[in-house]
């Protein structure tokens, strides 16, 4: 982004990295770490963390940082949730690009400017990457291969994709101001699809959702199945209320897991018979095999110890997103509100301020 003589150029857009907290104490220094050494133009980005009540030292980590480097600046986030901080992170900015970026994550050094060369050469609204997955011990390592596995996570190609296109939606990413004064900012009524639901409302409005897998983030995923299940349920609940406002986003894929959570009470009553019994064990084998096979192709290269624990990781996915996914079609059928549709407004910048 310099010039040979080492100046930086005029045109050079001014970036404010957005990052919401909470409770990051583990992975928050080497984040903003990572934040803070891009071969970006040091004096044209800014960061700006939005703490939602951290109990733990990821307050202090980030204090300390901000008192070394003015780049860094420490905002509260009392709704808490995480599209909250990002609306009151991105309201407190100034930059014409906004990059999202996320507490246990960290960027390559070269992300700020692979994401600005990308957006200025595609004219997109939005660009982001791939979400290199990265876990701690035999189940983290096990779950992070199952989450980087298209069998595991099906039409999330920001995950596992090695081209460049056009996408529904992207890890974190990189936005043009304008597109967000354009639709406005994250609903904070569609958690955890917050940034699905507004990459939905800038495509729908002509804008471009521009994926490369030359921008990378190295992401830690949890540790645990239960932890697993837990983020899971919440994917499939939340991606059926943002369907109900955008039907649209739900696509064949997305209906495979809650098809398998479905069959589940059909496969046990069909035990009950010799027939339905061995229908029923033909089918859960079926499954079984496909996990086990899916488990040893997304592990190759892991210990056996993490290989074997793959399959747990799709099930538990897998069973997690459908459940979710019933969840929230049953909050539709009772007519439950989702409390979405009225994003916060971004104030369009004067021409000539």
């Amino acid at each position: 982004m310099s010039s040979r003589s080492g100046e930086i150029p005029a045109d050079t857009p001014f970036v404010s990295v957005v990052l919401p907290v909470f409770n990051e104490e583990r992975h928050i220094e080497a984040c903003l770490q990572s934040v803070l050494e891009q071969d970006y133009p040091r004096d044209r980005y800014e960061v700006i963390v939005a703490d939602g009540g951290s109990t733990d030292r990821t307050r202090d980590i980030v204090g300390a940082i901000a008192r070394r480097d003015p780049r860094v600046r420490l905002i509260d986030n009392p709704g808490r949730l995480q599209a909250s901080g990002l609306n009151r992170a991105i309201l407190a900015s100034r930059g014409d690009l906004i990059a999202r970026q996320d507490g246990h994550a960290e960027w390559a050094p070269g992300h700020l400017s692979r994401s600005v060369a990308l957006l200025q050469s595609t004219g997109a609204d939005n660009v982001g990457g791939r979400q290199d997955a990265v876990g701690e011990g035999p189940s983290g390592r096990a779950i992070a291969r199952a989450m980087s596995s298209p069998f595991g996570v099906g039409g999330a190609r920001f995950r596992y994709s090695g081209r460049e296109a056009e996408m529904p939606t992207v890890f974190l990413g990189t936005f043009r101001r304008s597109a967000l004064e354009r639709v406005g900012l994250f609903d904070e009524a569609y958690p955890p699809h917050e940034d699905y639901e507004l990459n939905e409302r800038i495509r729908s409005t002509g804008g471009r959702v521009v994926f490369s897998p030359d921008i990378r983030t190295r992401y830690h995923v949890r540790s645990g199945l239960r932890a697993l299940g837990r983020q899971y349920y919440r994917y499939g609940r939340g991606k059926v209320r943002v369907a109900r406002a955008s039907p649209r986003v739900i696509r064949p894929y997305h209906l495979v897991a809650p098809a398998l959570v479905a069959a589940l009470p059909v496969t046990a009553a069909m035990v009950v018979t010799g027939r339905g019994r061995r229908l029923a064990l033909a089918g859960a084998g079926a499954y079984a095999v496909a996990c086990l096979v899916a488990g040893q192709q997304a592990g190759r290269g892991e210990s056996l110890e993490v290989r074997g624990r793959i399959p747990a990781a799709f099930a538990v996915m897998h069973v997690a997103w459908g459940a979710g996914f019933w969840a929230g079609a049953l909050e539709a059928a009772r007519g439950i509100p989702t409390g979405g549709g009225s994003p916060p407004a971004l104030r369009v910048r004067s021409q000539t301020a």
